[in-house]
């Protein structure tokens, strides 16, 4: 029996969106791990509970969703663990229970957490915002209730 649904919304950017067309894979290996983020997507917006990461450095292995450091920036990553390679997709809240996922990457492109190239996603983050939304903020908070109403809990 399944649980009470509740609503949310992602949008994704129109380069997410190419990175599921088939016809620029050069590893079609490929077609599972788009199909497992795929189902990932699905189970962010279908109101599955979703394991939440709020403090960059000290969150589960199996949190679906993260919080990039600084936490004051407002960038976040859906953490699609597997098949490898696995990948996070970084973007922000625009507002509770609605996020706008604008850039992924391998996360074994990323380095160590402190690397630059962790840094250089979440600035490429920011400035895809700041294109696609001129003079719009990211949603900013220290709750988990500031940014999902409901099914969410920290890990």
């Amino acid at each position: 029996m399944q649980g009470e649904s509740c609503e949310r919304t992602l949008f994704i950017s129109k380069e997410i969106n190419e990175e599921f067309d088939e016809n620029t894979w050069t590893d079609h290996t490929m077609a599972l791990r788009y199909a497992n983020l795929s189902a990932d997507f699905d189970r962010y917006v279908t109101g599955e509970t979703i394991p939440v990461g709020m403090k960059p450095y000290d969150k589960g292995d199996h949190a679906f969703i993260a919080r990039i450091s600084p936490p004051e920036y407002g960038v976040w990553a859906i953490r699609s663990l597997a098949p490898k390679p696995a990948l996070r997709v970084f973007g922000a809240f625009c507002e509770r229970d609605v996020f706008v996922a604008l850039l992924s990457y391998r996360r074994t492109d990323l380095g160590g957490r402190e690397s630059r190239s962790w840094a250089q996603a979440r600035e490429n983050t920011i400035a895809k915002w700041n294109n696609l939304f001129p003079g719009e903020n990211r949603l900013l908070g220290d709750k988990l209730d500031d940014y999902f109403s409901e099914k969410a809990i920290i890990v």
